[in-house]
């Protein structure tokens, strides 16, 4: 394994927010999931040896990160918000940085040239960052962060505010690196884009691993093998469901979720609100896994103390 966490508690000010996590990464990508509040970025910052852990280690290559310095340069961290100057050109920011890492010139032209080439930025070296797309600026942040050839990526939701185009071409980056060998590590609330993406999801619930496997492991663990429906109704069906003895998530857009055991109990289900007078606009499979898995998660954390606000510092 490239990165193992064991055993790391940590937090701030002394309020615990990560307690007794233990994890093993390998080349591929990995993806972090979890409710607001629930101790990813706590955790990024952790594996990226900015926040020491009050108790356990983090290992990189057999490295602990936190009482090696020259660990530090085999991790890399992209946020959400590329950090670039936008005054300076896409070959501009690569070489300032390049520079910060102290490489020798003729490494650091390599280093450049190889980030490039990595994510296609060929037609991009000479714009302005300032005058780049969302989805081109977070690429560019992603060859920033493979200067230091780091073993591991960590990214902080990197396709927020990208396009569907943009978001494809970045899931085909990222899958080329992992492909070469790195392990990637990144959170999301895109629940489509990461069931595409993830060689396999861990499960973050209020400090805790609360699971770990890939999209349909999970959803088998943490809801079961029933079927989940999604339900459009005039009027909010949650008491009616409730009588006939089902519990229910309301979804973003405020659809009804409510799970049942099989597709006859889909029908039953159906006859039983259509007897009770509920006027059914629509009544669909939820079909994606990871979907299904965070809101069981987020439900979960609506009745336990969150630590969101320590997460955010």
């Amino acid at each position: 394994m490239v990165l193992s966490v064991e055993d790391v508690c940590a937090g701030y000010r002394g309020r615990s927010v990560l307690t007794d996590v233990n994890l093993d990464f390998g080349p591929g990508v990995h993806i972090l999931l979890g409710p607001n509040g629930a101790g990813k970025t706590t955790l990024f910052r952790v594996l990226a040896a900015v926040l020491r852990p009050t108790s356990g280690r983090v290992l990189i290559a057999g490295l602990d990160p936190h009482h090696d310095p020259s660990a530090k340069r085999l991790v890399s961290v992209t946020a959400h918000r590329p950090a670039l100057s936008p005054q300076l050109t896409v070959g501009g920011n690569l070489g300032y940085w390049a520079r910060v890492l102290d490489l020798p010139v003729v490494l650091r032209k390599q280093r450049v040239a190889a980030a490039v080439s990595a994510l296609h930025l060929h037609d991009l070296v000479a714009c302005k960052a300032g005058t780049l797309s969302r989805g081109q600026a977070q690429r560019v942040a992603l060859a920033k962060a493979l200067l230091s050839d780091p073993p591991v990526l960590l990214l902080d939701e990197p396709t927020t505010g990208m396009d569907p185009a943009a978001t494809a071409d970045l899931r085909e980056r990222l899958r080329g690196l992992a492909a070469d060998g790195r392990t990637i590590i990144a959170s999301t609330h895109n629940m489509s884009e990461a069931q595409a993406l993830a060689d396999d999801v861990t499960l973050l619930s209020s400090g805790h691993i609360a699971g770990r496997g890939t999209p349909a492991e999970l959803r088998e663990q943490m809801v079961g093998r029933g079927i989940r429906l999604r339900i459009r109704a005039r009027l909010d069906p949650t008491d009616v469901l409730r009588g006939l003895g089902h519990e229910s998530l309301h979804d973003r857009d405020g659809a009804v979720l409510v799970e049942v055991a099989d597709d006859s109990g889909a029908e039953t289900l159906i006859e039983e609100l259509a007897r009770q007078g509920v006027g059914l606009r629509e009544v669909a499979h939820s079909g994606n896994a990871l979907e299904e898995v965070f809101l069981h998660l987020d439900g979960q954390s609506r009745h336990q103390p969150t630590y969101q606000a320590w997460d955010q510092q």
